[in-house]
C-alpha cells in the first residue's frame, strides 16, 4: 500500500510542472510586424509613388505566413505536452511495475523460505517417524517372540494337564457275561461295568436291550433300550457293577431257529458318564450271540458274543 501511495505522489509532482509555450515575435504587444519593400539599396522610388503619406503597409501574404507559424508553434507545444505526459505516465507505470516485481520477488523469497523450513521440518519428522517405526518393528518382533513363548508354555501346560487328566480320570469298560438259552425260564443277558482310574465317574445315562432279530445286523427299531438300575457314582472303591436285561421265555421252535442261525440274539447298551475334570465320555457296546461249529467236551456247542454294527456302536471314549 505504501508503494502505491509513493508512486501516486511522484506522478502528481511531475504533473504540476507545465511546459512553457515558445516566444513568438510581436505577440506580446499585439502589433503586427512591418516589412519594408525589398527594393535594392540606393534605388530611388518613382516620384509619383513617393508622395507624402503614401507609405507601403504589410502585405497580405506576410500576415498569413505569420499566423500559420503561430498555429504551428502551438500544435508543436500541444504535441510536446502530450508526449511529456505520456512519457511521465510510462515512467510511473514502469516504476509501479518495478515496485510490484520487487514486492512479488520479496513475497516469493519469503514463501520459498517458509517452504524450505517446512521441507526441513517434514524431513525431520520423517526421520523421527522412521526411527519410531524401527522401534515399533523391534517391539513387535519382541512381542511375537513373547507370544510364541507364551503359546508354547500354554501348550506344554495344557499337555501336562491333559496327561494328568488322562492318567487320573475314570474309565468305564463293559464286559458281557456268557449267555445261555433257557427252555422253561427267561434268558438273561448280563454284563459287568468295570471302573478304572483313581477318580470317580458320574453316570449321566445308561440303557441296555437284549432282543431277537431275523437279521445278524442290529435292528434300529429297537432303540436304545431300557434304563439300567446302576449307581449314579461309580468310584475306585466299588469298581464293579453288574447290570442285565432279560428275554422272554423261548419256545422250542424259537430256540431251534436260533441254533439253525435263522434268528439271532442281540445285546446292545451304553453308559454315558462325566469325570472329575468335567469331561464327558461314553462306553457303548453292540453284540450278536454266535454259535461256533466246535463243541465243548460235553458236546454242547461253543457260543460267544461277537461284535456287530459299526465302529461307533462299539466305543470306549
Amino acid at each position: 500500500m505504501k508503494l502505491w501511495v509513493l508512486a501516486a505522489a511522484i506522478s502528481l509532482g511531475l504533473a504540476q510542472q507545465p511546459g512553457k509555450p515558445p516566444n513568438v515575435s510581436g505577440s506580446a504587444n499585439g502589433n503586427s510586424p512591418h516589412v519594408t519593400n525589398p527594393a535594392s539599396a540606393g534605388q530611388k522610388s518613382d516620384a509619383s509613388l513617393t508622395s507624402a503619406g503614401s507609405t507601403v503597409p504589410v502585405s497580405a501574404s506576410s500576415a498569413i505566413s505569420s499566423g500559420q507559424a503561430n498555429n504551428l508553434s502551438y500544435e508543436q507545444y500541444d504535441i510536446q505536452t502530450k508526449l511529456t505526459w505520456f512519457a511521465e505516465a510510462l515512467a510511473v507505470v514502469a516504476a509501479l511495475q518495478l515496485l510490484t516485481l520487487l514486492w512479488q520477488g520479496f513475497a516469493i523469497r519469503k514463501m520459498l523460505g517458509g517452504i524450505t523450513r517446512q521441507a526441513h521440518e517434514i524431513e525431520h519428522q520423517s526421520s523421527v517417524m522412521d526411527r519410531q517405526l524401527t522401534i515399533m518393528e523391534e517391539q513387535l518382533s519382541a512381542l511375537k517372540d513373547t507370544a510364541s513363548a507364551a503359546s508354547s508354555s500354554a501348550a506344554a501346560a495344557k499337555e501336562s494337564v491333559d496327561l494328568i487328566a488322562s492318567k487320573e480320570r475314570a474309565r468305564l469298560r463293559i464286559e458281557l457275561h456268557p449267555f445261555y438259552l433257557n427252555f422253561h425260564a427267561p434268558s438273561a443277558g448280563s454284563f459287568t461295568i468295570q471302573h478304572q482310574g483313581s477318580t470317580d465317574a458320574f453316570v449321566l445315562n445308561s440303557r441296555a436291550a437284549i432282543y431277537v432279530s431275523q437279521s445278524r445286523e442290529p435292528d434300529p427299531s429297537v432303540g436304545e433300550g431300557k434304563p439300567l438300575p446302576i449307581p449314579s457314582v461309580i468310584g475306585a472303591k466299588d469298581p464293579v457293577v453288574v447290570a442285565q436285561d432279560v428275554l422272554h421265555v423261548f419256545t422250542e421252535e424259537e430256540i431251534e431257529d436260533i441254533r439253525q442261525l435263522k434268528s439271532f440274539v442281540h445285546f446292545a447298551g451304553f453308559v454315558r458318564y462325566k469325570d472329575v475334570f468335567d469331561g464327558e465320555h461314553e462306553t457303548r457296546f453292540n453284540r450278536v450271540w454266535s454259535i461256533a461249529k466246535m463243541n465243548h467236551m460235553d458236546q454242547e456247542p461253543f457260543t460267544y458274543w461277537e461284535h456287530c454294527g459299526g465302529s461307533d456302536e462299539n466305543i470306549e471314549s
